[in-house]
């Protein structure tokens, strides 16, 4: 039997964060940059943290930083760059977009991780996959990489044609992703 690759932790963090017009890896909901939430909550569940961000971003003071060398094409463009990192072992990628996250849905995650599977990931409905709270084998390397140099950037398109272990989240109102001043402030709200 094959041994399970180790799991590292990924936040995304290197967007381009043009519909919140500020950079989303900075703003505030738990006493401390997003960037830095989600990486303790990674810390939790993962044998190391990397940090995905872009070369124009505000400097993030970690040890472990990937530079997205492709931040304009997305998310999938900063798992591309961490695979640069390593890619023999299982990237656990959390968007840092996504302030109403747990330690609980993040152990949910790793702790029913399937590595005979490409990834394991959530499904809230039918059509409906996570792909930035998602659990990349190493496996799904060679076919996201084919993707990317094709210009097929959904990483969520992938995860529906792949091999992929789905979850239900224990708390789906977790996964709200906030993009916008708008939703920020509704959400910021004391």
């Amino acid at each position: 039997m094959k041994p399970i690759p180790p799991l590292w932790g990924l936040v995304l963090a290197g967007g381009q964060s043009s519909r919140m017009g500020q950079d989303k890896a900075w703003l505030n909901y738990h006493d401390m940059p997003q960037w830095q939430h989600v990486q303790h909550l990674l810390q939790d569940v993962c044998e190391c943290v990397y940090i995905s961000r872009n070369p124009t971003q505000r400097f993030i003071d970690s040890p472990s930083v990937v530079m997205d060398q492709y931040a304009e094409l997305g998310p999938m463009g900063g798992l591309i760059s961490a695979l640069g990192t390593n890619s023999e072992v299982a990237w656990l990628t959390i968007a840092v977009d996504m302030p109403f996250l747990t330690k609980e849905t993040i152990r949910h995650l790793a702790g029913n991780r399937n590595p005979q599977s490409r990834a394991t990931a959530y499904r809230l409905a039918e059509n409906q996959i996570e792909p930035l709270v998602t659990v990349y084998e190493p496996s799904s390397f060679s076919a996201i990489r084919v993707l990317f140099e094709k210009k097929e950037l959904s990483l969520q398109k992938f995860l529906a044609a792949s091999d992929v272990a789905f979850l239900s989240p224990p708390q789906p109102s977790e996964l709200i992703s906030v993009d916008t001043p708008e939703a920020y402030r509704y959400w910021k709200k004391p």
